[in-house]
């Protein structure tokens, strides 16, 4: 069912564009988001460990064969490009992009590689498949034909489900009676949570640390690119703003950077915003120290109107 009005407590929500089932499972059971847009890259030979060592925040080389970890993939001066997926596997690993980092991982990766060094990466989006999972009843969901990953890449957590490009995973999917969560209701849930996303959170104007993405930092592993930058932003408490929860007076579209200010102070910039059934107008954005206390009043300026904008504590709501 797409388009309804939905009653929350006392508040009445027209989201003409939700998918109310998606919505509602993600709540209570569990929800597939399609995801083989998603970049999928293998990385083979005897120094591929090392590379992915040396480019991403979290201890690659730490990983047995079938585990998996999630890093962040930052420059030199550890500003956020992605936040990647890395398993490894018997003879290789896999490493899973955001969709739209897919083109630029492999010529960036290619950089870092020495003289000598025996590494191959191979793009394997369109050869293999890949479902993700989510909601308090996720985990409930087993015996599916892929390998299974732990993520939090996904609303409240989840599976990421990575295949082959047979049937049998679509099929297994389709099997499940489980509704699939479309752009508009994913996007709803993900600001519910707090979720970042690539190119809308995660660009080069933060760093992880102010993402909120600590669990996707090692601070024991070796050298890496952006290492010195990343540690001295922890150690100092040289990091200047925090990804936020806004509750906004009316919508903007989606994927509008928008100024905050607080008396006409520069207080951040809003990423993201959604309609939320549950929460209202609400909105991501990274919000300066000075302004991070929740209830703090703001002002968001968007093509010469302005509104007013409340800082509030991420997540607005939990899937559990």
């Amino acid at each position: 069912m797409t388009g309804a009005t939905r009653r929350f407590g006392n508040e009445v929500v027209n989201c003409r564009t939700m998918n109310n089932d998606a919505y509602l499972a993600a709540h209570d059971g569990a929800v597939w988001r399609a995801m083989s847009h998603f970049g999928r890259f293998v990385l083979r030979g005897r120094d591929a460990a090392a590379l992915l060592h040396h480019l991403t925040t979290n201890d690659i080389k730490k990983l047995k064969v079938g585990q998996s970890c999630e890093a962040a993939l930052v420059s030199n001066k550890a500003r956020m490009l992605d936040w990647l997926t890395i398993w490894r596997r018997e003879d290789d690993f896999l490493v899973i992009t955001s969709p739209n980092r897919r083109a630029s991982f492999e010529p960036h990766a290619r950089r870092f590689i020495l003289f000598r060094q025996d590494i191959q990466i191979e793009d394997a989006t369109e050869t293999s498949a890949l479902w993700g999972l989510f909601g308090p009843k996720a985990k409930e969901v087993l015996n599916a034909p892929a390998t299974v990953l732990p993520t939090t890449r996904l609303p409240g957590a989840g599976v990421l489900l990575a295949g082959g490009m047979d049937d049998a995973l679509a099929d297994f999917v389709a099997s499940s009676k489980l509704p699939q969560a479309d752009d508009e209701t994913y996007n709803i849930l993900r600001v519910e949570v707090g979720l970042p996303a690539a190119g809308l959170e995660l660009t080069e104007d933060v760093n992880p640390w102010e993402a909120g993405l600590d669990n996707l930092v090692s601070l024991h592993k070796g050298c890496y690119n952006g290492q010195e930058v990343v540690a001295r932003l922890n150690t100092y408490d040289k990091v200047k703003q925090r990804l936020r929860g806004l509750k906004l007076e009316t919508p903007l579209p989606l994927g509008l950077r928008a100024n905050l200010q607080c008396d006409g102070k520069n207080a951040g910039f809003l990423s993201s915003s959604a309609l939320s059934p549950q929460f209202g107008v609400i909105g991501l954005g990274f919000v300066r120290k000075s302004f991070l206390t929740p209830g703090t009043k703001l002002q968001i300026e968007n093509d010469g109107q302005t509104q007013n904008a409340t800082v509030a504590q991420l997540p607005f709501g939990i899937l559990t």
